[in-house]
Protein backbone atom coordinates (compact mmCIF):
# COMPACT_ATOMS: atom_id res chain seq x y z
CA UNK A 1 0.00 0.00 0.00
CA UNK A 2 2.54 2.40 0.68
CA UNK A 3 4.34 1.70 -2.21
CA UNK A 4 1.10 2.06 -4.48
CA UNK A 5 0.72 5.79 -2.13
CA UNK A 6 4.22 6.70 -3.39
CA UNK A 7 4.15 5.79 -7.03
CA UNK A 8 0.92 7.55 -7.34
CA UNK A 9 2.30 10.90 -6.01
CA UNK A 10 5.05 10.51 -8.51
CA UNK A 11 2.81 9.90 -11.13
CA UNK A 12 0.82 12.94 -10.28
CA UNK A 13 4.69 15.31 -10.00
CA UNK A 14 5.32 13.92 -13.25
CA UNK A 15 2.20 15.14 -14.83
CA UNK A 16 2.86 18.63 -13.29
CA UNK A 17 5.81 18.99 -14.90
CA UNK A 18 4.80 17.81 -18.29
CA UNK A 19 1.94 20.31 -18.09
CA UNK A 20 4.68 23.07 -16.81
CA UNK A 21 6.94 22.55 -19.12
CA UNK A 22 4.53 22.65 -22.08
CA UNK A 23 3.36 25.77 -21.00
CA UNK A 24 6.88 27.16 -20.98
CA UNK A 25 6.71 26.57 -25.08
CA UNK A 26 2.94 28.35 -25.54
CA UNK A 27 4.42 32.43 -25.79
CA UNK A 28 6.75 30.74 -28.51
CA UNK A 29 3.19 29.75 -30.53
CA UNK A 30 2.07 32.98 -29.84
CA UNK A 31 4.71 34.79 -30.93
CA UNK A 32 3.84 32.83 -34.00
CA UNK A 33 1.02 33.89 -34.22
CA UNK A 34 1.33 36.97 -33.35
CA UNK A 35 3.83 37.66 -36.49
CA UNK A 36 1.13 35.96 -39.12
CA UNK A 37 -1.53 38.44 -37.54
CA UNK A 38 0.55 41.56 -37.90
CA UNK A 39 1.55 40.50 -41.24
CA UNK A 40 -1.97 40.06 -42.43
CA UNK A 41 -2.56 43.86 -40.89
CA UNK A 42 -0.13 44.90 -42.81
CA UNK A 43 -1.89 43.42 -45.97
CA UNK A 44 -5.09 44.72 -45.03
CA UNK A 45 -3.88 48.09 -44.50
CA UNK A 46 -1.94 47.77 -47.85
CA UNK A 47 -5.20 47.28 -49.56
CA UNK A 48 -7.09 49.15 -47.42
CA UNK A 49 -5.29 52.58 -48.70
CA UNK A 50 -4.98 50.83 -52.17
CA UNK A 51 -9.17 50.59 -52.21
CA UNK A 52 -9.35 54.81 -51.35
CA UNK A 53 -6.69 55.45 -53.92
CA UNK A 54 -8.74 53.74 -56.47
CA UNK A 55 -11.90 54.88 -55.72
CA UNK A 56 -11.04 58.48 -55.49
CA UNK A 57 -9.25 57.90 -59.03
CA UNK A 58 -12.13 56.46 -60.36
CA UNK A 59 -14.52 59.13 -59.21
CA UNK A 60 -12.46 61.94 -60.92
CA UNK A 61 -12.31 59.88 -64.23
CA UNK A 62 -16.48 59.95 -63.91
CA UNK A 63 -16.15 63.90 -63.30
CA UNK A 64 -13.90 64.30 -66.20
CA UNK A 65 -16.20 62.67 -68.34
CA UNK A 66 -19.01 64.61 -67.46
CA UNK A 67 -17.12 67.90 -67.79
CA UNK A 68 -16.12 66.95 -71.31
CA UNK A 69 -19.69 66.45 -72.09
CA UNK A 70 -20.66 70.14 -70.76
CA UNK A 71 -18.10 71.16 -73.25
CA UNK A 72 -20.16 69.51 -76.01
CA UNK A 73 -23.00 71.04 -74.35
CA UNK A 74 -22.11 74.48 -74.24
CA UNK A 75 -21.39 75.05 -77.69
CA UNK A 76 -24.42 73.52 -78.87
CA UNK A 77 -26.72 75.52 -76.49
CA UNK A 78 -24.70 78.31 -78.33
CA UNK A 79 -25.32 77.33 -81.44
CA UNK A 80 -28.90 76.90 -80.49
CA UNK A 81 -29.10 80.48 -79.48
CA UNK A 82 -27.66 81.73 -82.34
CA UNK A 83 -30.53 79.79 -84.50
CA UNK A 84 -32.86 81.38 -82.35
CA UNK A 85 -31.78 85.01 -82.82
CA UNK A 86 -31.46 84.49 -86.43
CA UNK A 87 -34.57 83.36 -87.61
CA UNK A 88 -36.27 85.96 -84.44
CA UNK A 89 -34.25 88.72 -84.43
CA UNK A 90 -35.57 88.21 -80.54
CA UNK A 91 -32.50 89.39 -78.17
CA UNK A 92 -33.71 86.71 -75.63
CA UNK A 93 -32.99 83.75 -77.38
CA UNK A 94 -29.37 85.09 -77.25
CA UNK A 95 -28.99 83.72 -73.63
CA UNK A 96 -27.97 80.61 -73.82
CA UNK A 97 -25.15 81.68 -76.44
CA UNK A 98 -24.48 84.72 -74.15
CA UNK A 99 -23.87 81.98 -71.18
CA UNK A 100 -21.77 79.43 -73.22
CA UNK A 101 -19.60 82.48 -74.87
CA UNK A 102 -18.06 83.73 -71.23
CA UNK A 103 -18.04 80.17 -69.66
CA UNK A 104 -16.55 78.34 -72.48
CA UNK A 105 -13.05 79.53 -73.27
CA UNK A 106 -12.57 79.21 -68.79
CA UNK A 107 -14.01 75.57 -69.06
CA UNK A 108 -11.63 74.91 -71.79
CA UNK A 109 -8.82 76.22 -69.96
CA UNK A 110 -9.76 73.99 -66.66
CA UNK A 111 -10.01 70.90 -68.53
CA UNK A 112 -7.02 70.82 -70.66
CA UNK A 113 -4.11 69.73 -68.22
CA UNK A 114 -6.50 66.71 -66.79
CA UNK A 115 -7.26 65.73 -70.54
CA UNK A 116 -3.38 65.73 -70.97
CA UNK A 117 -3.06 63.13 -67.83
CA UNK A 118 -5.18 60.42 -69.65
CA UNK A 119 -2.45 60.22 -72.09
CA UNK A 120 -4.22 62.00 -75.37
CA UNK A 121 -1.80 63.71 -77.99
CA UNK A 122 -1.55 66.97 -77.26
CA UNK A 123 -2.28 67.82 -80.90
CA UNK A 124 -5.96 66.32 -80.12
CA UNK A 125 -6.14 68.69 -77.44
CA UNK A 126 -5.01 71.90 -79.20
CA UNK A 127 -7.57 71.31 -82.50
CA UNK A 128 -10.29 70.70 -80.22
CA UNK A 129 -9.53 74.16 -78.42
CA UNK A 130 -9.05 75.95 -82.04
CA UNK A 131 -12.16 74.13 -83.04
CA UNK A 132 -13.68 75.75 -80.19
CA UNK A 133 -12.84 79.03 -80.65
CA UNK A 134 -13.57 79.11 -84.46
CA UNK A 135 -16.97 77.46 -83.57
CA UNK A 136 -17.50 80.79 -81.07
CA UNK A 137 -16.14 83.46 -83.73
CA UNK A 138 -18.28 82.04 -86.18
CA UNK A 139 -21.61 82.13 -83.92
CA UNK A 140 -20.17 85.69 -82.66
CA UNK A 141 -19.89 87.10 -86.54
CA UNK A 142 -23.32 85.94 -87.48
CA UNK A 143 -24.50 87.60 -84.41
CA UNK A 144 -23.42 90.39 -85.35
CA UNK A 145 -23.98 90.96 -88.94
CA UNK A 146 -28.03 89.92 -87.40
CA UNK A 147 -27.74 93.07 -84.88
CA UNK A 148 -26.69 95.00 -87.92
CA UNK A 149 -29.82 94.31 -90.24
CA UNK A 150 -27.92 92.42 -92.17
CA UNK A 151 -29.73 89.10 -92.24
CA UNK A 152 -28.73 88.27 -95.68
CA UNK A 153 -25.02 88.06 -93.92
CA UNK A 154 -25.81 86.04 -91.85
CA UNK A 155 -27.62 83.39 -93.43
CA UNK A 156 -25.00 83.59 -96.01
CA UNK A 157 -22.22 82.39 -93.19
CA UNK A 158 -24.64 80.02 -92.03
CA UNK A 159 -25.03 78.32 -95.54
CA UNK A 160 -21.11 78.12 -96.06
CA UNK A 161 -21.65 75.42 -94.26
CA UNK A 162 -18.01 76.00 -92.14
CA UNK A 163 -20.11 75.83 -88.86
CA UNK A 164 -21.40 72.37 -89.69
CA UNK A 165 -17.89 71.02 -90.22
CA UNK A 166 -16.36 72.50 -86.69
CA UNK A 167 -18.96 71.04 -85.07
CA UNK A 168 -18.54 67.61 -86.88
CA UNK A 169 -15.33 68.00 -85.56
CA UNK A 170 -15.74 68.98 -82.41
CA UNK A 171 -18.10 66.10 -81.88
CA UNK A 172 -15.34 63.50 -83.49
CA UNK A 173 -12.69 64.80 -80.95
CA UNK A 174 -15.55 65.06 -77.83
CA UNK A 175 -15.90 61.78 -78.58
CA UNK A 176 -12.66 60.14 -78.99
CA UNK A 177 -12.15 61.92 -75.45
CA UNK A 178 -14.89 60.04 -74.04
CA UNK A 179 -14.18 56.96 -74.83
CA UNK A 180 -10.39 57.13 -73.46
CA UNK A 181 -12.37 58.61 -70.27
CA UNK A 182 -14.79 55.54 -70.23
CA UNK A 183 -11.76 53.35 -70.54
CA UNK A 184 -9.90 54.79 -67.69
CA UNK A 185 -12.89 54.59 -65.21
CA UNK A 186 -13.26 50.99 -65.98
CA UNK A 187 -9.76 50.25 -65.71
CA UNK A 188 -10.02 52.04 -62.16
CA UNK A 189 -13.46 49.75 -61.17
CA UNK A 190 -11.75 46.80 -62.45
CA UNK A 191 -8.78 47.98 -59.78
CA UNK A 192 -10.91 48.71 -56.97
CA UNK A 193 -12.84 45.53 -57.40
CA UNK A 194 -9.74 43.34 -57.40
CA UNK A 195 -8.54 45.51 -54.40
CA UNK A 196 -11.62 45.14 -52.28
CA UNK A 197 -12.00 40.91 -52.44
CA UNK A 198 -8.33 41.03 -51.37
CA UNK A 199 -8.87 43.17 -48.65
CA UNK A 200 -12.68 41.06 -47.91
CA UNK A 201 -10.38 37.65 -48.23
CA UNK A 202 -7.51 39.14 -45.74
CA UNK A 203 -10.10 40.13 -43.02
CA UNK A 204 -12.09 37.51 -42.81
CA UNK A 205 -8.83 34.98 -42.47
CA UNK A 206 -7.76 37.36 -39.99
CA UNK A 207 -11.22 37.14 -38.12
CA UNK A 208 -10.72 33.24 -38.70
CA UNK A 209 -7.09 33.25 -37.27
CA UNK A 210 -8.25 34.95 -34.24
CA UNK A 211 -11.38 33.14 -33.50
CA UNK A 212 -9.03 29.66 -33.53
CA UNK A 213 -6.25 30.93 -31.53
CA UNK A 214 -8.64 32.22 -28.86
CA UNK A 215 -10.70 28.35 -29.25
CA UNK A 216 -6.98 27.06 -28.42
CA UNK A 217 -5.78 28.98 -25.74
CA UNK A 218 -9.51 28.32 -23.67
CA UNK A 219 -9.08 24.47 -24.96
CA UNK A 220 -5.50 25.11 -23.12
CA UNK A 221 -7.16 26.90 -19.96
CA UNK A 222 -9.35 23.79 -20.24
CA UNK A 223 -7.12 20.98 -20.33
CA UNK A 224 -4.78 22.12 -17.73
CA UNK A 225 -7.58 22.50 -15.56
CA UNK A 226 -8.64 19.21 -16.15
CA UNK A 227 -5.17 18.06 -15.68
CA UNK A 228 -4.66 20.34 -12.30
CA UNK A 229 -7.90 19.00 -11.00
CA UNK A 230 -7.19 15.46 -11.87
CA UNK A 231 -3.86 15.75 -9.98
CA UNK A 232 -5.49 17.29 -6.82
CA UNK A 233 -7.94 14.41 -6.75
CA UNK A 234 -4.95 12.04 -6.86
CA UNK A 235 -3.14 13.58 -3.90
CA UNK A 236 -6.39 13.48 -1.91
CA UNK A 237 -5.74 9.83 -2.05
CA UNK A 238 -1.68 9.62 -0.86
CA UNK A 239 -0.70 8.59 2.50
CA UNK A 240 -1.61 11.28 5.25
CA UNK A 241 1.87 10.85 6.97
CA UNK A 242 3.67 12.17 4.01
CA UNK A 243 3.11 15.60 5.19
CA UNK A 244 6.28 17.09 3.95
CA UNK A 245 5.77 15.96 0.05
CA UNK A 246 2.04 16.70 0.13
CA UNK A 247 2.96 20.42 1.27
CA UNK A 248 5.66 20.39 -1.64
CA UNK A 249 3.57 19.10 -4.05
CA UNK A 250 0.49 21.41 -3.58
CA UNK A 251 3.07 24.27 -3.26
CA UNK A 252 4.09 23.44 -6.77
CA UNK A 253 0.10 23.22 -7.96
CA UNK A 254 -0.31 26.82 -6.52
CA UNK A 255 2.37 27.62 -8.92
CA UNK A 256 1.32 25.92 -11.72
CA UNK A 257 -2.27 27.85 -11.37
CA UNK A 258 -0.52 31.04 -11.04
CA UNK A 259 1.30 30.86 -13.68
CA UNK A 260 -2.18 30.00 -15.71
CA UNK A 261 -3.59 33.17 -14.82
CA UNK A 262 -0.18 34.81 -15.50
CA UNK A 263 -1.02 32.91 -19.14
CA UNK A 264 -4.73 33.40 -19.51
CA UNK A 265 -3.85 37.14 -18.82
CA UNK A 266 -1.18 37.28 -21.67
CA UNK A 267 -3.35 35.53 -24.07
CA UNK A 268 -6.19 38.10 -23.81
CA UNK A 269 -4.15 41.23 -24.12
CA UNK A 270 -1.96 39.63 -27.48
CA UNK A 271 -5.49 38.79 -28.67
CA UNK A 272 -6.95 42.29 -28.18
CA UNK A 273 -4.84 44.28 -30.47
CA UNK A 274 -4.92 42.69 -33.50
CA UNK A 275 -8.69 42.35 -32.85
CA UNK A 276 -9.21 46.47 -32.25
CA UNK A 277 -6.87 46.87 -35.84
CA UNK A 278 -9.57 44.76 -37.51
CA UNK A 279 -12.10 46.56 -36.39
CA UNK A 280 -10.58 49.80 -37.74
CA UNK A 281 -9.82 48.08 -40.92
CA UNK A 282 -13.27 46.78 -41.05
CA UNK A 283 -14.67 50.33 -40.88
CA UNK A 284 -12.58 51.57 -43.10
CA UNK A 285 -13.52 48.56 -45.95
CA UNK A 286 -16.96 49.69 -44.95
CA UNK A 287 -16.59 53.45 -45.56
CA UNK A 288 -15.08 52.62 -49.17
CA UNK A 289 -17.68 50.49 -50.06
CA UNK A 290 -20.20 53.27 -49.35
CA UNK A 291 -17.82 55.46 -51.90
CA UNK A 292 -17.56 52.97 -54.35
CA UNK A 293 -21.73 52.26 -54.04
CA UNK A 294 -22.16 56.39 -53.93
CA UNK A 295 -20.26 56.54 -57.35
CA UNK A 296 -21.88 53.22 -59.24
CA UNK A 297 -25.57 55.28 -57.92
CA UNK A 298 -24.43 58.79 -59.77
CA UNK A 299 -22.80 56.51 -62.68
CA UNK A 300 -26.29 55.10 -63.43
CA UNK A 301 -24.68 51.76 -64.29
CA UNK A 302 -26.02 49.37 -66.51
CA UNK A 303 -26.60 46.24 -64.85
CA UNK A 304 -26.88 43.84 -67.86
CA UNK A 305 -23.26 45.12 -68.05
CA UNK A 306 -20.98 42.37 -66.95
CA UNK A 307 -18.34 44.70 -64.85
CA UNK A 308 -21.03 46.65 -63.70
CA UNK A 309 -22.79 44.08 -62.87
CA UNK A 310 -19.87 42.62 -60.89
CA UNK A 311 -19.54 45.49 -58.75
CA UNK A 312 -22.62 46.36 -57.89
CA UNK A 313 -22.61 42.95 -56.09
CA UNK A 314 -19.48 43.31 -54.84
CA UNK A 315 -20.75 46.54 -53.24
CA UNK A 316 -24.58 45.51 -52.51
CA UNK A 317 -24.17 41.83 -51.48
CA UNK A 318 -20.40 40.35 -51.34
CA UNK A 319 -19.11 42.96 -49.01
CA UNK A 320 -21.85 43.74 -46.64
CA UNK A 321 -22.01 39.85 -46.41
CA UNK A 322 -18.43 39.32 -45.39
CA UNK A 323 -18.58 42.98 -43.04
CA UNK A 324 -21.51 40.67 -41.37
CA UNK A 325 -19.26 37.97 -40.92
CA UNK A 326 -16.38 39.19 -39.71
CA UNK A 327 -18.34 41.96 -37.15
CA UNK A 328 -20.16 39.27 -35.69
CA UNK A 329 -17.08 36.90 -35.20
CA UNK A 330 -15.16 39.87 -33.48
CA UNK A 331 -17.55 40.41 -31.39
CA UNK A 332 -17.51 36.96 -30.18
CA UNK A 333 -14.08 37.06 -30.02
CA UNK A 334 -14.15 40.02 -27.71
CA UNK A 335 -16.46 38.30 -25.11
CA UNK A 336 -13.90 35.30 -24.77
CA UNK A 337 -11.37 37.87 -24.21
CA UNK A 338 -13.35 39.60 -21.74
CA UNK A 339 -14.54 36.86 -19.66
CA UNK A 340 -10.51 35.54 -20.21
CA UNK A 341 -9.63 39.06 -18.15
CA UNK A 342 -12.53 38.56 -15.66
CA UNK A 343 -10.91 34.54 -14.60
CA UNK A 344 -7.02 36.07 -15.10
CA UNK A 345 -7.56 39.68 -12.89
CA UNK A 346 -9.57 38.10 -10.11
CA UNK A 347 -7.13 35.98 -8.45
CA UNK A 348 -4.09 37.74 -9.49
CA UNK A 349 -4.35 41.60 -8.43
CA UNK A 350 -2.90 43.15 -5.00
CA UNK A 351 -5.32 43.79 -2.68
CA UNK A 352 -4.72 47.40 -0.99
CA UNK A 353 -6.18 48.23 2.09
CA UNK A 354 -7.68 51.38 2.86
CA UNK A 355 -10.28 52.82 5.25
CA UNK A 356 -14.10 52.86 3.45
CA UNK A 357 -17.53 54.09 4.73
CA UNK A 358 -19.60 51.68 3.34
CA UNK A 359 -22.81 54.44 2.65
CA UNK A 360 -20.09 56.45 0.46
CA UNK A 361 -19.47 53.22 -1.65
CA UNK A 362 -22.69 52.66 -1.80
CA UNK A 363 -23.97 56.10 -2.97
CA UNK A 364 -20.71 56.01 -5.72
CA UNK A 365 -22.50 53.37 -7.09
CA UNK A 366 -25.84 53.67 -6.67
CA UNK A 367 -25.29 57.39 -8.77
CA UNK A 368 -23.44 55.58 -12.09
CA UNK A 369 -26.62 53.36 -11.99
CA UNK A 370 -29.23 56.54 -10.94
CA UNK A 371 -30.47 56.51 -15.00
CA UNK A 372 -31.53 52.69 -14.89
CA UNK A 373 -32.84 53.18 -11.95
CA UNK A 374 -35.19 56.23 -12.83
CA UNK A 375 -35.80 54.08 -16.25
CA UNK A 376 -37.22 51.23 -14.21
CA UNK A 377 -39.25 53.32 -11.81
CA UNK A 378 -36.93 51.52 -9.15
CA UNK A 379 -37.08 53.08 -5.16
CA UNK A 380 -33.90 52.21 -3.37
CA UNK A 381 -34.32 51.95 0.38
CA UNK A 382 -31.15 52.27 2.09
CA UNK A 383 -30.56 52.16 5.90
CA UNK A 384 -27.98 54.95 7.58
CA UNK A 385 -25.00 54.70 9.35
CA UNK A 386 -23.33 51.71 7.18
CA UNK A 387 -20.62 50.25 8.71
CA UNK A 388 -16.80 51.19 7.86
CA UNK A 389 -14.48 48.24 7.19
CA UNK A 390 -10.72 48.52 6.51
CA UNK A 391 -10.54 46.22 3.27
CA UNK A 392 -9.96 46.84 -0.92
CA UNK A 393 -12.25 49.71 -2.77
CA UNK A 394 -11.82 48.33 -6.21
CA UNK A 395 -13.03 44.69 -5.07
CA UNK A 396 -15.58 46.14 -3.39
CA UNK A 397 -16.70 48.81 -5.79
CA UNK A 398 -17.37 45.56 -8.02
CA UNK A 399 -19.17 43.83 -5.61
CA UNK A 400 -21.36 46.23 -5.07
CA UNK A 401 -21.80 46.84 -8.77
CA UNK A 402 -22.28 43.40 -10.09
CA UNK A 403 -24.95 42.62 -6.74
CA UNK A 404 -27.05 46.00 -8.07
CA UNK A 405 -26.37 45.46 -11.45
CA UNK A 406 -28.30 41.98 -11.55
CA UNK A 407 -31.14 43.44 -8.78
CA UNK A 408 -32.23 45.78 -11.74
CA UNK A 409 -31.25 43.89 -14.70
CA UNK A 410 -34.05 40.89 -13.04
CA UNK A 411 -36.16 43.04 -11.86
CA UNK A 412 -39.92 42.52 -12.14
CA UNK A 413 -41.78 44.53 -14.53
CA UNK A 414 -44.97 43.62 -14.01
CA UNK A 415 -44.67 45.59 -10.83
CA UNK A 416 -43.18 48.78 -8.62
CA UNK A 417 -39.42 47.72 -8.89
CA UNK A 418 -37.71 47.93 -4.90
CA UNK A 419 -33.96 47.68 -3.75
CA UNK A 420 -33.03 47.61 0.25
CA UNK A 421 -29.77 47.97 1.41
CA UNK A 422 -28.22 47.36 5.22
CA UNK A 423 -25.42 46.82 6.90
CA UNK A 424 -23.87 45.36 10.05
CA UNK A 425 -20.63 44.54 11.95
CA UNK A 426 -20.52 41.46 13.71
CA UNK A 427 -16.84 40.24 15.46
CA UNK A 428 -14.19 40.51 13.24
CA UNK A 429 -16.08 40.74 10.27
CA UNK A 430 -18.60 43.26 8.42
CA UNK A 431 -21.52 41.87 6.12
CA UNK A 432 -23.79 44.27 3.23
CA UNK A 433 -27.24 43.06 2.82
CA UNK A 434 -28.67 43.89 -0.53
CA UNK A 435 -32.63 42.77 -1.40
CA UNK A 436 -34.93 42.98 -4.57
CA UNK A 437 -38.04 42.42 -4.99
CA UNK A 438 -37.64 40.81 -8.82
CA UNK A 439 -38.14 37.61 -10.18
CA UNK A 440 -36.92 35.35 -7.58
CA UNK A 441 -33.86 32.63 -8.08
CA UNK A 442 -35.44 28.99 -8.35
CA UNK A 443 -34.08 26.66 -5.14
CA UNK A 444 -32.57 24.46 -7.66
CA UNK A 445 -30.27 27.16 -9.24
CA UNK A 446 -29.37 28.73 -5.43
CA UNK A 447 -26.06 27.35 -6.00
CA UNK A 448 -25.65 27.09 -9.66
CA UNK A 449 -25.39 30.71 -10.37
CA UNK A 450 -22.38 30.94 -8.63
CA UNK A 451 -20.31 28.67 -10.88
CA UNK A 452 -18.75 30.61 -13.85
CA UNK A 453 -20.71 30.69 -17.13
CA UNK A 454 -23.79 29.16 -15.57
CA UNK A 455 -27.05 31.68 -15.25
CA UNK A 456 -30.90 30.44 -14.14
CA UNK A 457 -34.26 31.58 -15.30
CA UNK A 458 -35.35 33.00 -18.23
CA UNK A 459 -32.22 33.79 -20.49
CA UNK A 460 -33.78 37.45 -21.70
CA UNK A 461 -31.45 39.73 -19.78
CA UNK A 462 -27.60 40.48 -21.76
CA UNK A 463 -24.74 38.77 -19.73
CA UNK A 464 -22.18 35.87 -19.74
CA UNK A 465 -22.64 34.52 -16.09
CA UNK A 466 -19.27 35.51 -14.98
CA UNK A 467 -20.86 38.46 -12.47
CA UNK A 468 -21.69 36.37 -9.49
CA UNK A 469 -19.18 34.01 -9.72
CA UNK A 470 -16.68 37.18 -9.61
CA UNK A 471 -18.46 38.52 -6.72
CA UNK A 472 -17.88 35.00 -4.89
CA UNK A 473 -13.66 35.05 -6.04
CA UNK A 474 -13.40 38.50 -4.67
CA UNK A 475 -15.30 38.12 -1.14
CA UNK A 476 -13.19 35.65 -0.35
CA UNK A 477 -9.95 37.12 -1.01
CA UNK A 478 -11.48 39.12 1.30
CA UNK A 479 -11.69 37.17 4.14
CA UNK A 480 -15.68 36.84 3.79
CA UNK A 481 -17.88 35.05 1.32
CA UNK A 482 -21.42 35.42 -0.45
CA UNK A 483 -24.98 33.68 0.62
CA UNK A 484 -28.14 34.16 -1.44
CA UNK A 485 -31.70 33.69 0.05
CA UNK A 486 -34.59 33.95 -2.30
CA UNK A 487 -38.50 33.25 -3.36
CA UNK A 488 -39.22 32.39 -6.80
CA UNK A 489 -41.40 34.86 -8.08
CA UNK A 490 -40.98 37.10 -5.09
CA UNK A 491 -37.37 38.62 -4.70
CA UNK A 492 -33.80 37.64 -3.68
CA UNK A 493 -31.62 38.70 -0.89
CA UNK A 494 -27.87 38.77 -1.38
CA UNK A 495 -25.59 38.67 2.23
CA UNK A 496 -21.71 39.57 1.84
CA UNK A 497 -20.04 39.09 4.24
CA UNK A 498 -15.69 39.93 4.16
CA UNK A 499 -12.99 40.90 6.82
CA UNK A 500 -13.00 44.44 8.27
CA UNK A 501 -9.77 44.55 8.69
CA UNK A 502 -8.47 43.11 5.52
CA UNK A 503 -4.64 43.86 7.01
CA UNK A 504 -5.67 41.85 10.18
CA UNK A 505 -6.86 38.88 8.54
CA UNK A 506 -3.68 38.64 6.19
CA UNK A 507 -1.53 38.30 9.74
CA UNK A 508 -3.24 36.07 11.52
CA UNK A 509 -3.68 33.79 7.84
CA UNK A 510 0.55 33.91 7.61
CA UNK A 511 0.37 33.42 11.55
CA UNK A 512 -1.48 30.28 10.97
Amino acid sequence: MPCRKICGMGSVVNMIRFHYSFFKSVPVILAIGAVILFAIVLGALFFSQRAGDESTDAVAANRLNLRILRLLSSIQDAETGQRGFLLTGDERYLGPFTRSVSTLPSEMAAVSPLLAQLDLPQASIDQLKDLMAKKLSELQRTVDLQRAGDTAGALAVVKSNEGIRQMDEIRDIIGQLQQSGIQNSAVHINALRSTTTWLSTIIAISAALLVVLAGGAMKLIYDHTRQIEQAQNELSHINENLEATVAARTESLQRANSELQTYAYIVSHDLRAPLVNIMGFTEELDRASGVFRSYLSRMDANPADPDAKLAIEAVETDIPEALGFIRSSMRRMDNLINQILVMARAGNRELRRERIKLGDLVEEMLATLRHRLDDNDIAVDMADNLPDVQSDRLALQQIVGNLLDNAIKYMDREKAGRIGIRGWRHGMSVTLEISDNGRGIADGDRERIFELFRRSGRQDRPGDGVGLAHVRALTRRLGGDVRVQSTFGEGTTFQVTVAADLEKMKKEEAGA
